[in-house]
């Protein structure tokens, strides 16, 4: 950082050309490259500068240090879910007048645009982003700020359903220009998503590696939930593995008082019960999950537990409390429609159908919406899942199945 650019960081502020600033002192040719840095400048121009923009331009060298640093703390508390310190340098950012300074406004805007993913608040977050496609703001973004971006970008487009997407930024990432590894954390819930669970293990190990070595415990949780989740894809680890350690997983959640990781980790727990029909199992664990979203701000996990609660509570009541399942059903419906998720909506309304309209009808739906869509959409466990479920019940009810169809992920 040099001292022309606070000279035109407070021309600009005061209103001043380059004329202005310079007459009695150099020429505007000469402030332009002091301004661009390519003029060194004598100590008693600098005084005389610092007279005619009213600024001591050295103190103010030491303020830009110190914001940023406290740039690079806010990123590691947000990286560290810290949210009363996340919230305090916030406010202490946004007023501070050097953030306009052009070599520190991509680093700002994009750490903004960070704190609104982490708030759930895309909209805000692509406010920010989009900004990047300003050709002078890029101009001005030193080299790791683009790795940022590559960073952000990915957070972002994985926040809006967009795995693929957020794959491609996140894998643009030089990590020899920035290293940081809490990105891989964000790879391997990519590869999860698309259903690659061999790659969502091996990152979200080296996420977990270096969450343990910063002692981001909370973070540690995320890392781990994922592997789970991947290892409970594999056909090398057994059910009761599985379940002791996510009871030790839960377990620790509770000593760090942490509902929402909790509730994550029980919904994860009934989809694993429910790949192996235990019902009932699957029902207590999606039931204290929804117990534990009910209050909490993201309604996508709400209402995927709300969902498994009613599904596998259907599974073992059949239709004998079709009153109590109705009400839940709409609570769910009225969510996904707040949410304009499309795809959930379909799986509420498959639980309306259930309710109203009976089993087969309900089976009916599982074959020719449920089954396609899932195709479709790339999920393919869920759907060998719905494959399994309908040859069990096509068997169970005498009907001559077609034959367990596989779907290759």
């Amino acid at each position: 950082m040099h001292i022309g650019t606070f000279i035109k960081y407070y021309r600009i502020f005061k209103g001043m050309t380059q004329k202005q600033v310079g007459d009695g002192i150099c020429t505007p040719g000469h402030i332009s490259k002091i301004e661009s840095g390519h003029l060194q400048i004598t100590e008693d121009k600098i005084k005389l500068f610092n007279q005619r923009l009213n600024i001591n331009v050295e103190k103010e060298l030491k303020a830009y240090k110190k914001l940023q640093l406290d740039l690079e703390l806010w990123h590691d508390v947000m990286i560290k879910q810290v949210n009363g310190k996340i919230e305090l340098l916030k406010e202490t950012i946004e007023q501070n007048p050097l953030t306009k300074i052009e070599t520190l406004n991509g680093t700002f805007k994009l750490l903004k645009a960070r704190y609104f993913i982490m708030k759930g608040e895309v909209i805000e977050a692509a406010f920010y982003l989009s900004q990047f496609s300003n050709k002078r703001l890029s101009f001005h973004m030193f080299e790791y700020d683009f790795q940022l971006y590559y960073h952000i970008k990915g957070m972002y487009e994985l926040a809006k359903g967009n795995p693929q997407t957020a794959l491609k930024y996140l894998e643009k990432i030089d990590r020899d220009i920035y290293s940081n590894p809490e990105a891989y954390y964000y790879m391997s819930v990519c590869y999860h998503d698309l259903g690659q669970y061999d790659k969502s293990l091996r990152y979200s190990q080296l996420a977990l590696n270096y969450f343990k070595e910063t002692f981001n415990f909370t973070r540690c949780v995320d890392a781990a939930t994922i592997q789970l989740v991947a290892e409970g894809r594999s056909e090398e680890s057994s059910l009761a593995s599985l379940v002791e350690k996510y009871d030790e997983l839960i377990q620790h959640c509770d000593n760090l008082h942490d509902h929402r990781r909790k509730a994550v980790l029980q919904l994860n727990l009934g989809n694993l019960y429910r790949d192996v029909f235990d019902d009932r199992k699957a029902r207590d664990a999606f039931q204290m999950a929804y117990g534990l979203l009910k209050h909490e701000s993201d309604k996508e996990m709400y209402a995927n537990s709300l969902f498994g609660y009613i599904d596998s509570s259907m599974n073992v009541d059949g239709s004998a409390n079709n009153e109590k399942y109705a009400s839940l059903v709409e609570e769910g419906q009225a969510s996904v429609r707040d949410m304009k998720n499309p795809c959930m909506e379909t799986f509420f309304t498959m639980l309306e159908i259930r309710v109203h309209e009976g089993e087969q009808a309900y089976y009916q739906y599982i074959e020719n919406v449920i089954i396609p869509l899932l195709k479709e959409e790339g999920k393919y466990a869920q759907c060998n899942y719905y494959i399994q479920k309908l040859y069990i019940h096509n068997q169970m009810d005498g009907i001559k199945a077609k034959g367990k169809e596989c779907v290759l992920s």
